[in-house]
C-alpha cells in the first residue's frame, strides 16, 4: 500500500503495451489483417475511450513496423476505429458492421461498459471474437467467443477497500455512484457487498444520473452522516464535478475511487487538485516502470503530447493479445482465433500477464491490482 497520491505521481499511468513483433519473413509485401475497434470516443466515457484508442493506435504502429507472422505469413494489423459515444445501441451496430465484412477478424473494446456488456450476447450471435480493453463491470453471463485483458471491480476493489481501511481507520463510508453507469454502478454495489466483511459501516449511498450538473442534495445526506472516507463511482466528465462539489462544500475526508479514475491528469485538472491524498487501483506498479515500459510511455508522450493513463494499455495490451491469438491460431480464422484466446497464456514484452482457460469466463486469471 503506497502513500496517497500526489500530482507528481501522475507521471507513469500505464499497465501493459508492449507488442509482438517478430521479424519479416522474406521480402513480399505483408498482407493485412482487418480489426474493428468500437470505442466511447464521445460523451462521459470518452476520457477512457480516446486513450484506448490510442493506445491500440499507437500499438498498432509499432507492430506495422516489422509485421507479424502467423502461419509463415507476414501481416500488418489495420484497425478501424469507431465511436459508440455512451449509447449500447450503437455500439450493437457498430461490431454487427464489423462482423458484416468477411475480412475482420476480431473487433477490440469497448472501455464503456455501456456497450461492452451489449456486444457480448451479439458477438456470440455473429461468430466475431471480442477482446475487451478496458470494461471492468463483472459480466453475469460470458460466452467463448469474448475475452478481456483489464482487472475488474469485483477483483480490484475488494483490495483497495481492504488497503484503505486499515491504512486511513475508515470506519464510516458513504458512497455517491452513477447509477446509469454499469462499471460505476457495479463499484458501489461491491462497496456495499464487503462491507461487514472488511470492517467498515455503510452510512450513505447515493446516486445520480450521467450529465446531473448538481450534486448538493447527495452531498448535504453525505455530510450529515459524517464519513470517514467517501467512495466517489463516476467516470471522469461526472466525477470532476462531483468531486469538486464535495470540496467546495468544505468536506475534506480522503475519497476513493475504482477503475483508476482518478489517476487520469485530466481528472487531478479538472477538480484543481481536489483529489490530493486521495485512493484508487490500477493494474501494474507504475511506479517504478521498466525500460520496455517506458519506452512506450515515451512513444505516448511523442505522438500524442501527454501522458498516457492506464486506458492506453489495455488498448495496446488488446492489439497484443489479438496478436498472440493468431499467432498460436496459426492462421487468420475467426473460429480459430477464439480457441487460441480461450487457452492463450503469455505476458507481453512490459510484464502484462494474460492468461485465459477457463472457457466460457473470459477474466483474465492473473491481472495485476496496485493500490495507490
Amino acid at each position: 500500500m503506497r502513500p496517497a497520491f500526489g500530482r507528481r505521481r501522475l507521471g507513469g499511468m500505464i499497465a501493459g503495451g508492449a507488442l509482438f513483433c517478430p521479424p519479416v519473413i522474406g521480402r513480399a509485401a505483408p498482407a493485412v489483417i482487418k480489426v474493428g475497434q468500437t470505442e466511447a470516443l464521445t460523451g462521459p466515457s470518452s476520457a477512457y475511450g480516446i486513450r484506448a484508442a490510442n493506445g491500440a493506435r499507437l500499438a498498432q504502429e509499432l507492430v506495422n513496423k516489422t509485421g507479424f507472422a502467423v502461419g509463415g505469413t507476414t501481416y500488418t494489423l489495420d484497425i478501424a476505429f469507431n465511436d459508440m459515444a455512451n449509447d449500447a445501441r450503437q455500439a450493437v451496430t457498430l461490431v454487427r458492421q464489423h462482423a458484416s465484412d468477411s475480412d475482420v477478424v476480431a473487433a477490440i473494446g469497448p472501455t464503456n461498459s455501456v456497450g461492452f456488456v451489449a456486444m457480448v450476447p451479439v458477438v456470440e450471435q455473429l461468430g466475431l471474437p471480442l477482446v475487451g480493453d478496458g470494461s471492468s463491470v463483472p459480466l453475469k453471463t460470458w460466452n467463448n467467443w469474448v475475452v478481456r485483458v483489464n482487472p475488474v471491480n469485483s477483483t480490484g476493489t475488494p483490495i483497495l477497500l481492504r488497503k484503505v481501511v486499515a491504512k486511513a481507520a475508515v470506519k464510516r463510508l458513504a458512497v455517491i455512484f452513477d447509477q446509469t453507469q454499469d462499471s460505476q454502478r457495479s463499484d458501489a454495489e461491491v462497496c456495499k457487498a464487503e462491507a461487514a466483511s472488511i470492517g467498515y459501516q455503510l452510512v450513505s449511498y447515493e446516486a445520480f444520473r450521467t450529465g446531473d450538473p448538481d450534486f448538493s442534495a447527495q452531498i448535504s445526506s453525505i455530510r450529515s452522516v459524517r464519513p470517514d472516507a467517501i467512495f466517489v463511482a463516476a467516470a471522469v466528465g461526472d466525477g470532476v464535478k462531483v468531486v469538486s462539489q464535495i470540496r467546495e462544500a468544505g468536506i475534506d475526508k480522503p475519497l476513493i475511487c475504482g477503475v483508476a479514475s482518478f489517476f487520469d491528469p485530466v481528472y487531478w485538472d479538472g477538480c484543481k487538485g481536489g483529489v490530493m491524498g486521495c485512493y484508487g487501483w490500477m493494474a501494474g506498479d507504475l511506479q517504478t516502470p521498466s525500460p520496455a515500459l517506458k519506452s512506450f510511455l515515451d512513444a505516448y508522450q511523442a505522438k500524442y503530447g501527454q501522458q498516457a493513463t492506464v486506458y492506453c494499455g489495455y488498448g495496446a495490451d488488446a492489439v497484443s493479445t489479438l496478436i498472440g491469438g493468431l499467432q498460436k491460431a496459426g492462421k487468420v480464422d475467426r473460429a480459430a482465433l477464439r480457441e487460441a484466446l480461450a487457452a492463450i497464456d503469455l505476458v507481453t514484452p512490459i510484464g502484462t500477464h494474460v492468461r485465459f482457460s477457463n472457457p466460457p469466463n473470459g477474466e483474465n486469471l492473473d491481472p495485476t491490482v496496485v493500490c495507490a
